[in-house]
């Protein structure tokens, strides 16, 4: 009787609270999209992954199929022209419908904050239906200013150093500097920020960077016999470079050149001393001619010692590294993520997994891409740094969890990969854990085998201006 009466109000307990998760998630599960007018195949998955990605937290989370979910969200997206529709609903298990969401945009670059803005709405309409499992629990209270520590096994083998992570950052950076020092360069489109590194990153200074210019990367020479440091900052005016130079020293920054037509990359090849590369961009070509060792004497850039591209590199994708007889290679990615190892021009080794990949990008003029598809210009996006260590390893990010859209890119996690040459191949010797982040740049200190992250922890347009912190891991 009694087992009788429990199954009893068990039941009823289900009719009249049929909308009460777990108390501590809400399960969703969302299904491809339907897509009428797109023109990429993958468009269906691509936008479940995004919606998939923007959903997860705050009480929610996602799972892989309906039969475990409290909440099934289903999504149209429709083309016409050069219009787009988003539409999204969530039903409970029951079918009832628990909320809507709609957005339009006038082009394919305007298609990730709708994603963003539609997953705000959902999340808000179902967490009303859902009071229990959407209230957070009670979490101690931290200090804004407080440091982090990576765990000691982040590399995937034993790491001897913990690893050490700095408080947030507001805004979404996308460049960074180090010099081996306990100061760092970040920058976003508007500004360079100095920092010193102690329990946490303490502004020293910042510089304002011009407006309606395009920021590609920044990278620092020195310090030299005075501690000054020098920091070449790529800029892109329109369709042309203009970059500038600044003075860093006793914690203040000094711009002392600027409209500069050359791209810039500090690099070591060879796993050795870093030194500063220039490139040339051409009328027609994004990269003109050979890359060229730079320095700087009274504000102009001299340049000297070509090293001869193969096709895919350029002065942001390409490193140089030696086997053990002594022979030199040169190692790039190619546009589409692959990383390619040349001996003598030549090909001789591609990898079979994508690597590198960042959000940073230029757009020039291009009258044939715009008789194919209808825009303009065409993107350009700027890869990822290859590190060459003294011991002949290469190392490289993979970002991924992304997808690819048009001129859209969004990228979710990451590992940094650590490979070896054999004499047939690139070997993977380790990669750290993936982080839940993206990554947008990264340095390599050689003395100290430490890799400094810049991880990009929330992206602007989603909510908030968006939120970034600096990582230091060693690779050994």
């Amino acid at each position: 009787m009694k087992k009788t009466l429990a199954l009893t109000l068990i039941l009823l307990s289900s009719l009249f609270f049929p909308l009460l998760a777990s108390a501590e998630n809400i399960r969703a599960y969302v299904s491809d999209f339907t897509v009428s007018g797109g023109d990429s195949a993958d468009l269906k998955t691509t936008l479940k992954r995004l919606l998939s990605s923007r959903l997860s937290g705050d009480g929610l989370v996602t799972v892989e199929t309906p039969a475990e979910a409290d909440v099934v969200i289903s999504g149209s997206y429709t083309m016409l022209g050069k219009m787009f529709s988003l539409d999204a609903t969530a039903k409970n298990a029951q079918g009832k419908q628990l909320a809507a969401a709609y957005e339009q945009g006038e082009s394919i670059d305007a298609l990730i904050p709708a994603v963003g803005r539609i997953s705000s709405k959902l999340k808000g309409e179902i967490a009303k239906q859902y009071p229990q499992a959407a209230a957070p629990a009670a979490a101690p209270l931290q200090s804004p200013a407080a440091v982090f520590k990576a765990p000691a096994s982040e590399i995937v083998r034993s790491e001897t150093v913990a690893g050490w992570a700095s408080q947030r950052i507001a805004g979404a950076k996308s460049a960074i500097a180090s010099w081996g020092t306990d100061e760092l360069l970040i920058a976003d489109a508007d500004a360079l920020y100095l920092y010193k590194k102690g329990d946490k990153l303490a502004l020293l200074g910042q510089a304002a960077l011009p407006q309606n210019q395009k920021l590609l990367g920044i990278d620092a020479i020195g310090p030299d016999q005075e501690g000054k440091v020098l920091a070449f900052v790529t800029l892109m005016d329109r369709e042309a470079p203009s970059s500038r130079v600044y003075s860093i020293q006793n914690g203040t920054l000094k711009a002392v050149a600027q409209d500069l037509p050359y791209m810039f990359r500090a690099l070591a090849p060879y796993g050795g001393k870093k030194q500063l590369f220039a490139q040339e961009m051409g009328r027609s070509e994004d990269y003109y001619g050979d890359v060229y060792e730079a320095s700087l004497a009274d504000g102009k850039v001299k340049l000297a010692n070509p090293i001869k591209m193969p096709r895919f590199a350029n002065i942001f994708n390409f490193n140089l590294f030696r086997d053990r007889s002594g022979k030199s290679f040169l190692t790039c990615f190619n546009d589409g993520g692959y990383l390619l190892v040349y001996a003598d021009g030549d090909e001789v080794w591609r990898s079979s997994e994508k690597f590198g990949g960042t959000e940073t990008y230029f757009q020039r003029r291009d009258i044939e891409n715009e008789r194919t598809t209808g825009t303009p210009f065409r993107t350009r996006f700027i890869d990822q740094r290859i590190t060459v260590t003294d011991k002949g390893e290469v190392i490289v990010p993979q970002n991924a969890g992304f997808f690819v859209l048009g001129n859209a890119r969004s990228y979710s996690r990451y590992s940094m990969v650590d490979f070896a040459w054999n004499g047939s191949t690139l070997e993977e010797l380790w990669r750290t854990k993936p982080s839940q982040n993206y990554l947008a740049d990264y340095d390599f200190n050689q003395k100290s085998r430490e890799m400094v992250l810049l991880e990009v922890t929330q992206k602007t347009g989603l909510g908030g201006k968006g939120g970034t912190l600096v990582r230091i891991l060693r690779a050994e």
